[in-house]
């Protein structure tokens, strides 16, 4: 006890510098005791140091799996250069009545900030990491809610970073700010479900490499919902949102709603297989890319593996270089009203495309694929929604044989979209599902027809 009081008065004296010429690393005994920085403070060669409210750590200090930890609240925690807090066991990093802010000691300090390695779900709420970071590297996952993490320095591929394939986050209430990589990323090969809901995501990844502030790894459950994500008019190669399955795996769900995507190099882009619902988002300027050919699309699908499946329904599109640019995939619904059924999930259209184009040209859907695409119920940059008027702002089949037919007719009501049941070819044309016509004489294969506007299985 005797050498426990000493080595508390010694850190009163310490004056908030960091310990050592050559940094701490320190493990718990792994007993079974609960540790936080205060208890930790009274450990000799912890490497944590206390003055007042503020501590300072000073080289990786792990919490052994067999122990636990609880975060000190209304506290400050400054990392000297390479610092870590390592959590091998049990934690709760909730600051529940006074927040908590993590930082670096001083504005050389390269340091790292929380790795959580624990097998069981960890609760992270009212925390603010400041050019720290958080890593979920858990075999379960997080819950991070209410934190803030600004100008991270990079030693993650994202502010919060979701390891541990598998592992399930959730994300609620933060804000992430001037981070020099992703504000949320992973490794390719981890697949996170994660839902991310009400953040808002400003300036992140500001040094200025291909990542977006959201770099995603597609999972078998992704959910992005009512977040504001605003980009560096500086910066032209930070996108807004990427999802990506490298690897081709089946499974993987992406649900995008009710969304503000602005002022980016590209709104979202979609890589690889994977089912995709984008619906109700605001996509505005996002036109930071200089060069048309390499990016600037409001929403872009890509998947070589020709898999991939897109819901689009509802998203106002405007100021991007392209609105929508599909290239391969597998099928594409951005309005399927001469399909529509109520049992069935057609996109209604609805979405709204306005001053999407570069150079004097406008593009509001580039279809860039063999496939065909049903966009109808959309309201088209065009004073006339009417089939003349709308190929003009439109690349498919009609501008070059090789591509996919875009079927975009009946158009949206500019002056209030109306509901899908309005809507119904009644020309006598039968098409196939997938947008092809089908011969209107003669016995028809096996199949799903939509004739005088209504679906037929046959």
């Amino acid at each position: 006890m005797i050498k426990l009081q000493k080595k508390a008065l010694l850190s009163l004296g310490l004056l908030l510098t960091c310990m050592n010429a050559i940094a701490i690393d320190f493990t718990t005994s792994g007993e079974g005791n609960t540790y936080n920085l205060e208890k930790l403070s009274l450990i000799e060669r912890s490497g944590v140091s206390k003055n007042g409210d503020q501590y300072v750590i000073d080289g990786t200090i792990t919490i052994a799996g067999t122990d636990s930890f609880k975060i000190d609240e209304g506290v400050i925690v400054e990392f000297c250069d390479g610092a870590e807090l390592i959590l091998q066991g049990p934690a709760d990093l909730r600051a529940m009545n006074s927040r908590t802010r993590l930082t670096r000691h001083d504005d050389i300090s390269y340091c790292y900030g929380i790795n959580v390695q624990s097998p069981a779900m960890i609760e992270v709420a009212n925390l603010d990491f400041e050019y720290v970071g958080l890593r979920g590297n858990t075999s379960v996952g997080m819950n991070v809610r209410n934190c803030s993490f600004t100008r991270h320095n990079g030693n993650a591929s994202g502010a919060l970073f979701l390891g541990g394939s598998g592992a399930v986050f959730q994300v609620e209430g933060c804000h992430f700010e001037f981070c020099q990589k992703a504000a949320i990323g992973g490794a390719a090969n981890y697949f996170c479900p994660v839902t991310i809901n009400n953040c808002s995501f400003v300036k992140n990844s500001q040094a200025n490499g291909n990542i977006p502030q959201l770099n995603l790894t597609s999972a078998s459950d992704i959910t992005i919902s009512n977040c504001t994500v605003e980009g560096d008019s500086t910066l032209n190669m930070v996108g807004g949102i990427a999802i990506s399955n490298f690897y081709g795996y089946d499974g993987q769900h992406v649900k995008i709603s009710g969304c503000t995507i602005r002022d980016n190099r590209y709104g979202i882009t979609t890589l690889g297989v994977m089912d995709v619902r984008i619906t109700d988002n605001m996509i505005i300027n996002n036109h930071f890319e200089t060069n048309p050919n390499n990016g600037g699309s409001g929403i872009s699908l890509y998947d070589p593996y020709m898999k991939q499946r897109a819901y689009i329904a509802g998203n106002h599109i405007e100021k991007n270089l392209w609105g929508i640019t599909v290239i391969g995939c597998g099928y594409v619904d951005l309005g399927t009203l001469t399909a529509w059924d109520a049992d069935t999930d057609y996109s209604p259209g609805n979405n709204v495309f306005k001053d999407n184009g570069f150079e004097g040209a406008l593009y509001d859907l580039y279809n860039n694929s063999t496939n065909p695409i049903f966009a109808q119920g959309n309201i088209w940059n065009v004073d006339i929604q009417d089939e003349e008027h709308i190929e003009e702002v439109i690349f498919h089949k009609h501008d070059n044989e090789a591509l996919g037919e875009v079927f975009f007719m009946p158009a949206g009501n500019p002056d209030g979209i109306v509901s899908p049941q309005r809507h119904q070819q009644s020309d006598g044309t039968i098409y196939h599902i997938t947008g092809l016509k089908a011969r209107a004489n003669g016995a028809l294969p096996h199949g799903i027809y939509i004739i005088n506007g209504k679906k037929v299985v046959k």
